[in-house]
């Protein structure tokens, strides 16, 4: 690997005697990972089903978990996951292990409001979905189109009911969102340093000058991510660099620059390394609260997170800093709120598309969900021109936020029919849709449907939930039998 000198010395400067560990690990990598997608199913759930691990010693196959992770596992086999149709039906996503570590660390949970601020493509803002588990907000922001629309995909793949994507700055999205979300995750544009080992073309573009310009954006990206945050709230920054200047020098600006937030002690693994105040030369221990893994100590490329609270009250903050010269406490003297949070407001979220329509679900539309468990209360339901959206409960206002997605897209209402989307058949579960099919995953139709092909089936003519052992696969028109295939075409195995 002929990596920068300057970035040798660098690195060097940092390791030490085990530079020459660092600079061997790149003769290896670190296997292959998956992450099962709970929205889906559990991870014994998919074990249990998963041909690969039904019979690990006729498959010659390991398994084992990705410590930082609950349902992240690694795995060796011949079978190609990426293939398998239980890859197309979202159970799981092909995710490197240490990038998982950033979601798994924020502690969302049920009903939160979130924001995913660099969201592309995708990988984070699915684990976070997953432990929202519908309930609460998730808004998934990248500032490039192009990168949404991988983002979109993967979000529809997961079977994501309650995300809003939206393509904006993050300066636009404060100016709407001040002090909004209860979580937010930052992972940073960076010099990519973590990376080298998976991608090396990543090494031409690595220069001091780099790493300086992206430290700026970086503390411009935290700090306005910063002020869209909650009282009592969690924000988890995170680079796949070593860098210093874009890791505890970031995290630093922070923290001296509003005294409201403080880091949070988090888990540490064999393996990952601390935080390194010394690097930057500042006197705040708490920065060894901050989580490093490097590609040469754990079993995955690099990664660098920090999680910080943000005070509860006025008491608290100045609590938090009174300690923050190496007595500051992972547990936090909490003062009780005076005032209740107020609920957010109930109703049809305004965007600033101008051809939204303000119109009652239409009866071929309400024809179709009569077979169908999903709730569409009709305060919830917006109209793009003829297409469909069944925006999150309680959703806020993106006036003047440039929307890629509102929410879960339902269908096209045409002319006299509605046709539902790829991406309402993989938010279902078979149970909620009175018209559904199921194969094993060894049936050849199944096969056949992934590549847009007509399948026959015996059930009830009309609308067909195509499933693979009872994961939701897509759409089918069913008349005597043969199963006309409705598949996304852009999501085609080829």
């Amino acid at each position: 690997m002929n990596l920068p000198q300057e970035y040798q010395k660098k690195i060097q400067s940092l390791l030490g005697d085990d530079y020459n560990n660092y600079e061997n690990s790149f003769t290896h990598t670190c296997g292959q990972t998956l992450r099962v997608n709970q929205l889906k199913m559990m991870p014994a759930e998919l074990f249990r089903r998963f041909p690969l691990y039904q019979n690990e010693k006729e498959a010659n196959i390991q398994l084992k978990p990705v410590p930082w992770c609950e349902n992240g596992f690694y795995y060796e086999g011949e079978t190609r996951t990426s293939q398998h149709p239980y890859y197309y039906a979202g159970a799981y996503y092909i995710q490197e292990p240490s990038a998982m570590a950033p979601a798994s660390f924020l502690p969302v949970v049920p009903g939160d409001k979130v924001l995913d601020l660099c969201a592309a493509p995708g990988g984070k803002t699915t684990a976070l979905a997953a432990k929202l588990q519908g309930e609460g907000v998730l808004v998934a922001n990248d500032i490039s189109i192009s990168r949404c629309k991988a983002l979109l995909k993967n979000v529809e793949m997961a079977g994501v009911r309650n995300c809003m994507i939206t393509c904006e700055s993050p300066e636009k999205l404060a100016a709407r969102f001040g002090a909004y979300f209860d979580k937010i995750l930052v992972d940073a544009p960076c010099s990519g340093e973590g990376m080298f080992r998976r991608d090396p073309s990543m090494i031409k573009s690595w220069s001091p000058e780099e790493v300086e310009r992206y430290s700026n954006l970086q503390k411009e990206i935290l700090h306005t991510a910063a002020s869209m945050l909650k009282p009592g709230g969690y924000l988890l920054y995170s680079t796949c660099t070593y860098s210093p200047e874009e890791n505890e020098q970031v995290v630093e600006s922070l923290l001296q620059i509003d005294s409201s937030f403080s880091l949070v002690e988090l888990p540490i693994y064999e393996g990952v390394d601390e935080g390194h105040p010394e690097w930057t030369g500042s006197e705040r221990k708490e920065l060894k609260y901050c989580r490093r893994f490097w590609n040469h100590r754990v079993q995955g490329e690099g990664q660098f997170t920090a999680l910080f609270k943000k005070a509860e009250s006025e008491r608290e903050s100045l609590l938090s800093e009174k300690t923050e010269n190496g007595n500051h406490s992972s547990v936090i003297i909490k003062e009780k709120k005076k005032k209740k949070d107020r609920k957010a407001k109930k109703g049809v979220v305004k965007g600033n598309q101008a051809d939204i329509l303000s119109k009652k679900i239409p009866e071929e539309m309400a024809s179709f969900f009569r077979n169908c468990k999903l709730s569409i209360p009709e305060e919830r339901v917006e109209f793009i021109e003829e297409r469909a959206f069944l925006l999150p409960e309680h959703s806020p206002d993106f006036t003047g936020i440039r929307v890629v997605r509102s929410g879960l897209y339902l269908g096209d209402c045409k002319k006299k029919r509605f046709e539902p989307s790829q991406a309402l058949a993989m938010a279902l579960h078979p149970e909620e849709f009175r018209n559904t099919v199921s194969f094993s995953a060894e049936d050849e139709r199944v096969e056949k449907y992934l590549r847009c092909e007509t399948i026959n089936a015996q059930v009830e003519d009309g609308w067909v939930l195509v499933c693979v052992d009872g994961l939701p696969l897509g759409w089918g028109k069913s008349t005597r039998g043969t199963i006309k295939n409705k598949y996304a075409a852009g999501w085609r195995k080829v």
